[in-house]
């Protein structure tokens, strides 16, 4: 893409949104494409398109500043050096999802940070025209013998809602699932997440049946899980939270279709056939040998099961011919609709 094209607009969108560009500061600026502050915290961003531009950005911030280093694509490599210096990274696919966001807020007047990142002061602003950003970790003291300076306390960001739902936990971030997607849809146009809800179950079988003199013995344990949109069989799903950050403004929770009691039906019919026993017994009557065939099942208050309602976190990735289902908890193509009415490919 073309560089100064993407910088006037980052700037554009940034100081709609109160950033001071190319602030005042104590010292000299890092030679990168843009500097920006807000709120006392002040970010470092620069465009490359290699692993030796961001070798070279990261020389430049050495560590003292926000960081975020925008690339058309980013190599396992890339990520790797990233996180060891505290860096920041978006691809072409974030930066696209990143600006989209920023305008449509700015069509709806709503409040949207496209950096993602708010702080806040925990003394009192300086005036605007005074106020001076420095390097994080550069600090002169200001009015305190001991030479401390005052905190810079991180806040939670609001595009961040915090949902008191039994979950299982997020660990695929946006970026991951889209990268994923990209194997299944093109041009990527959105994403949101979905919390699609499911049965969560397990089970144990201990008892004894008697066959004319001889005891047979049923015992057993089970764990699965009951899609409560479709009943679709899944996987127990484990890594389970009682509150779950989301990670993005766009999410729906789905509301079970299927009761506690059809899905506990269905539970003990499959517990019941799938430890069904057919025992063979034989006898003697003369001088004919007789066998016998007898079907051995365990009842229904037999099996002591433990179920209840979990969310399974979903991306829903969109793309200009469909869409794609990613798995949030583990990252996975889903290959099965996990709903009646979503489109898969």
């Amino acid at each position: 893409m073309n560089r100064q094209i993407l910088i006037d607009l980052l700037t554009n969108i940034l100081s709609s949104q109160g950033y001071d560009v190319n602030p005042l500061i104590r010292g000299t600026h890092p030679r990168t494409d843009l500097v920006v502050a807000k709120d006392g915290r002040m970010t470092c961003i620069q465009y490359g398109g290699t692993e030796t531009d961001l070798r070279y950005f990261a020389d430049a911030v050495q560590g003292a500043y926000d960081a975020l280093f925008i690339s058309d694509a980013i190599t396992d490599q890339m990520v790797l050096f990233a996180d060891r210096h505290n860096i920041r990274r978006w691809d072409r696919a974030e930066l696209e999802i990143r600006i989209g966001k920023a305008m449509l807020a700015e069509a709806e007047d709503a409040r949207y940070d496209l950096l993602g990142q708010e702080y806040q002061k925990s003394h009192e602003y300086e005036p605007q025209e005074y106020q001076k950003y420095e390097p994080q970790g550069h600090h002169e003291p200001q009015g305190d013998p001991a030479g401390r300076m005052p905190e810079i306390i991180e806040i939670a960001d609001d595009s961040r809602d915090m949902l008191q739902l039994r979950c299982a936990s997020i660990r695929v971030d946006e970026r991951r699932a889209i990268a994923t997607a990209k194997g299944f849809v093109s041009g990527i146009t959105g994403a949101a997440i979905e919390f699609v809800p499911f049965w969560n179950y397990r089970y144990v079988i201990d008892t004894h049946r008697q066959h004319k003199t001889k005891p047979i013995h049923l015992s057993s344990e089970g764990s699965g899980a009951i899609n409560a949109l479709n009943r679709e069989k899944h996987e127990y799903l484990q890594d389970v939270c009682d509150s779950i950050s989301v990670p993005c403004q766009n999410y729906e929770i789905k509301s079970p279709t299927v009761t506690k009691v059809e899905a506990r039906e269905e539970i003990l019919n499959d517990a019941i056939e799938s430890n069904t026993k057919n025992i063979a017994t034989t006898s003697t009557s003369g001088s004919a040998i007789i066998t016998e065939h007898r079907t051995v099942r365990p009842l229904a208050k037999d099996i002591d099961l433990d179920m209840d309602i979990v969310y399974l976190p979903v991306w829903e990735i969109k793309g200009m011919n469909g869409s794609i289902m990613i798995d949030a908890h583990d990252g996975n193509a889903i290959t099965a609709p996990v709903d009646d009415d979503v489109e898969f490919l």
